[in-house]
């Protein structure tokens, strides 16, 4: 009979997921911005061509470029200005920071989540929103007001963390016109 097969050790190790997407993480109080600069700046140093190769299949569609310089070596699809001057890049960079310091990246954050966007979708939480309803628009006459909350749990439901989605233009709360002619009047009042 065959030795049991040994079992992989997934998510262990310095760089494993459960060590760096924590709350104690060591990358919350380091300069990320920086390594991604040091990282394009020594790409033909730094780099096996097999290693580029990974890096590109990892980026965006849009960036997966496999040009070669005059000596048959892969170029970097990213330049160096990019890195160093991208707003949308540096306030990525400071979100995840964040967002794992936050602990939000932990699985059982995720998983707490995802637990409530399934109860949501159940149902559980419609006699709250309606009683939030009525204590912020008032109860008479407001019956005829629909509130359709289920799409947008579906649309949050295609993202396992919430922050994009597939299904663009559902979700969006329908809110009948008196709705929008009640909120005039208190901020008028």
């Amino acid at each position: 009979m065959p030795p049991p097969a040994k079992k992989l050790r997934r998510n262990t190790g310095p760089w494993s997921p459960l060590r760096i997407l924590n709350s104690t993480s060591p990358i919350v109080d380091k300069d990320i911005h920086a390594f991604l600069v040091q990282c394009i700046s020594g790409w033909n140093d730094s780099y096996s061509e097999a290693e580029k190769r990974t890096i590109i299949d990892s980026l965006p569609p849009s960036y997966r470029k496999y040009d070669l310089d005059n000596n048959g070596r892969l170029i970097c699809p990213i330049s160096v200005d990019f890195v160093l001057n991208d707003t949308h890049l540096k306030n990525a960079v400071a979100k995840f920071k964040k967002d794992v310091g936050e602990g939000f990246c932990e699985k059982a954050w995720q998983n707490q989540g995802r637990r409530a966007m399934q109860e949501r979708r159940d149902g559980k939480f419609d006699a709250y929103l309606k009683e939030s309803m009525e204590a912020t628009f008032g109860e008479d006459g407001h019956d005829d007001m629909v509130v359709d909350t289920n799409d947008q749990a579906e649309d949050e439901a295609a993202s396992s963390d919430g922050e994009w989605s597939e299904k663009k233009g559902k979700g969006k709360r329908k809110v009948h016109l008196q709705t929008t002619q009640v909120l005039r009047q208190k901020r008028k009042g």
